[in-house]
């Protein structure tokens, strides 16, 4: 949990940063494309889904406030093996009783990926496919992985597919809530109108 936290913290700056910038941005986006009237809700869950991304990118590939393990840049921090994230779970919990990497590296992956595969389809309706979400999820991931090798950070091909099953799950409770409480789906698409 105090890693969790950790994590947490570090971001707080990146999205003080980010908030104003993500404001004016979208002020001034919404006035080129000739928007009058703006959906309140709508903008507040893309500024809401834009913190997120920062916040995501601070953990992942923004590295100038990174405090976590520095790796050397080396191809032997690059996993190419698939599933072998199992095995090292396997052998942290069963051996060294130590649960971290589980929680981190294979639920943490996962999770941190939900968000894209639930608000990407609810604020955008041409986004609202499972096909669309993976692809989006699997590039988001792809980018980030990228990025990492040339970075003190390691990189790893498990990440790609666990955070594909992150915007998958994201997705499937997407279509629940879509189902249960229509009105909250319709609540967040963009229905602004033009000048």
């Amino acid at each position: 949990m105090t890693t969790i936290l950790g994590y947490i913290a570090e971001m707080i700056p990146y999205l003080f940063i980010a908030l104003p910038i993500i404001l004016i941005t979208r002020i001034i986006y919404n006035k080129i494309r000739g928007y009058v009237k703006l959906h309140v809700y709508h903008e507040i869950g893309v500024v809401i889904f834009l913190l997120f991304m920062t916040a995501l990118f601070s953990q992942t590939i923004l590295t100038f406030l990174y405090t976590g393990p520095v790796v050397t840049r080396s191809f032997s921090n690059v996993n190419l093996i698939p599933f072998r994230v199992f095995q090292d779970n396997y052998y942290a919990i069963t051996e060294l009783n130590f649960w971290q990497p589980f929680i981190i590296n294979f639920l943490g992956n996962i999770c941190i990926f939900m968000p894209i595969g639930f608000m990407i389809p609810l604020l955008w309706s041409k986004f609202n496919r499972f096909w669309k979400v993976c692809l989006i999820g699997l590039s988001i991931s792809l980018f980030i992985e990228i990025t990492q090798l040339s970075q003190a950070r390691s990189s790893d091909i498990d990440d790609l597919w666990l955070n594909t099953l992150g915007s998958m799950i994201g997705y499937f409770v997407y279509i629940v809530m879509k189902k249960r409480f229509p009105k909250t789906n319709h609540l967040f698409k963009n229905r602004k109108i033009h000048s």
